[in-house]
């Protein structure tokens, strides 16, 4: 009877490594993927109606689709694909983490820095939080 107690704790035990090494420590392309949705502040519209895709292609890469419509001034979807990257230490306050929307050109369409909750905050190109007041929050859905 006692043999097959040890033998059953060292098969749980080889389960349990087995599962550990299957679920390896996600990255910051994993930990992002998801869709985020949120109003942007618009100069001249009532609001830029954001949808965001973003996906974790393998764990060094990562792309996106966005869509944005301008409330108030057209009902056209504006339709961006491409890649983000994830920097460290980015922007003058080094900030440990801002994914980086990059265009189908190379060009950057926006920096977002990961909050606590889950969501994303936009940031300027200087990778610095809106000084404006105004909502830059894109909600995880």
């Amino acid at each position: 009877m006692r043999l097959k107690v040890l033998a059953s704790a060292g098969a749980l035990a080889a389960l349990t490594a087995l599962a550990g090494c299957a679920s390896s420590p996600q990255t910051p392309y994993g930990k992002v993927a998801g869709d985020y949705a949120g109003v942007l502040p618009c100069a001249d519209c009532s609001g830029i109606s954001t949808q965001l895709q973003m996906r974790n292609d393998d764990d060094i890469a990562g792309t996106y689709e966005l869509r944005s419509v301008r409330e108030g001034k057209s009902d056209q979807v504006l339709v961006t694909r491409g890649n983000f990257l994830v920097l460290e230490n980015a922007g003058p306050q080094q900030l440990p983490l801002v994914y980086q929307l990059k265009g189908a050109d190379g060009n950057t369409i926006y920096n977002l820095r990961p909050l606590d909750d889950g969501n994303l905050v936009v940031l300027d190109n200087e990778m610095r939080t809106s000084q404006s007041g105004a909502d830059m929050t894109l909600k995880r859905r």
